[in-house]
């Protein structure tokens, strides 16, 4: 390969990494979202109600970045799979219920229909086809049940991953979002407010891009000998 032209490749996929708006297919490492309504804790799910622990409205939140959480997310023109483990439980004000139900979940859920890019915007959608429920996972708790989840439309789509038509960013983070609704339970379970997405991401380098940035890194010390 040209030096020059293999350089110019490891500069341009290291922009493309570098800007975190810039959705590509690949594996990405999910965050909390910093503008979550029930913060704090942060999060990046909210599943109110996934037990009924009080006769009041339980808050169930997840926190893609505790130490023992990692969640992740591959993206390919066609299906969207988020899964992996997080740490959450019931919300009690600024941190988690001592209960049993409190410590590391472990999540699957995979959206393979509707997938596509928003039309005129390069922001991806699971987009509103007619019919909920098409797309589901599940959540499994550390009591050891696993309760399904499925999909639940609102506006004209179920899930969105991106930075908005205006390229801003969603409810004020300017990289790369994910959100969307949620029904959790027994199949035909209604939804319950709050139930959703809201998390961050950012694109985990392949070994190849790896590689191409590394030679860029040597291409270039060589230049200032």
């Amino acid at each position: 390969m040209n030096r020059f032209v293999a350089a110019g490749a490891a500069g341009a996929l290291i922009c493309a990494c570098a800007q975190s708006a810039l959705i590509v297919p690949g594996l990405y490492q999910l965050h909390n979202h910093p503008d979550g309504g029930a913060r704090p804790p942060l999060y990046g799910l909210r599943l109110d109600e996934l037990y009924n622990a009080t006769a009041d409205h339980d808050i169930y939140t997840f926190d893609f970045d505790h130490a023992l959480s990692n969640m992740k997310m591959m993206v390919t023109t066609s299906v969207i799979h988020i899964y992996g483990t997080v740490y959450g439980g019931r919300d009690v004000g600024s941190a988690y219920a001592a209960e049993a139900r409190t410590g590391v979940y472990t999540v699957d859920f995979t959206y393979s229909v509707g997938v596509s890019q928003v039309p005129g915007d390069d922001d991806w959608w699971v987009a509103y086809g007619g019919a909920m429920m098409q797309n589901s996972g599940t959540i499994k708790s550390p009591l050891g049940d696993t309760i399904g989840l499925v999909d639940k439309q609102q506006d004209n789509y179920y899930f969105r991953l991106g930075n908005e038509d205006n390229d801003a960013g969603h409810r004020g983070f300017s990289g790369i979002s994910g959100w969307g609704w949620l029904n959790h339970g027994p199949s035909g379970s209604p939804h319950i407010d709050s139930s959703d997405w809201l998390f961050t991401a950012t694109l985990i380098p392949s070994s190849g891009s790896l590689a191409l940035a590394g030679l860029a890194g040597l291409i270039t010390l060589r230049r200032k000998r």
